[in-house]
């Protein structure tokens, strides 16, 4: 087994070395942290719902993404960017689901130096940027196309999004512009997406070890530390 830390991995004392398993840390977090403010996408899009689309779907679940609108979701994100921009507020955002968010986020990362453009990825200094976000790990987990099989059983806030949105996603997080990933719960489903992630989508070991904890505890949160073994 190996231990992923925030920069290398290293295979642990009197365990096998070809197991194919990983250790990860997760904090276990409330997300709150000195001197920063946590907004959280699903609370603000509630007040953005539209209740005739949500009791007329008909049968057109994927027109449930439209009841809490990418629109509104855009205008949100913009309206607190700015807020933090204007005047000089650390905040964090959770639950962003759009590519034209992310797009917002790297251009003031490029602004601010963080682009490796060697490798074409960031190195966000997160312990005095402005503005982070993290991504729901059902908006990873689904996208437009499920709802022909799942129906509302992924009626979430924010909603799942059609496929190029969630591709950006996963981009956001392999370019390290994704702070983190913001889950509930570790059950045995979402421990395999996760699993699944780093040979499906390429995610490395050492992403998910910042997204889990090492990216949260430069922004400030605390928390309890936790172990995570997932095989690959």
């Amino acid at each position: 087994m190996k231990k992923v830390l925030n920069d290398k991995i290293i295979n642990i004392e009197n365990t096998p070395i070809f197991d194919n398993k990983f250790l990860f840390s997760y904090l276990e977090s409330d997300y709150i942290g000195e001197n920063i403010e946590v907004f959280y996408m699903s609370e603000l899009l509630k007040n953005k719902e539209n209740t005739e689309l949500l009791n007329n779907l008909n049968g057109k679940y994927a027109m449930y993404s439209e009841v809490y609108s990418p629109k509104d979701e855009l205008e949100i994100f913009v309206q607190l960017f700015n807020y933090a921009i204007d005047n000089n507020k650390k905040i964090h955002i959770i639950g962003v689901t759009l590519k034209e968010e992310l797009d917002i986020l790297e251009e003031y990362y490029i602004k601010s130096g963080f682009l490796r453009e060697d490798v074409n990825c960031f190195i966000p200094d997160f312990k005095n940027t402005f503005v982070t976000v993290s991504v729901n790990i059902e908006n990873l987990i689904w996208r437009g196309s499920d709802y022909k099989a799942n129906r509302e059983n992924i009626f979430f806030i924010p909603p799942v999004r059609e496929s190029g949105q969630n591709k950006a996603m996963f981009k956001g997080l392999n370019r390290g512009s994704i702070a983190g990933i913001y889950i509930k719960n570790y059950n045995d489903f979402n421990i395999k997406f996760l699993s699944d992630s780093i040979k499906n989508e390429h995610i490395l070991p050492l992403t998910f070890a910042k997204v889990f904890k090492y990216n949260l505890n430069a922004i400030g949160f605390k928390g309890v530390e936790k172990d995570l073994i997932i095989s690959y």
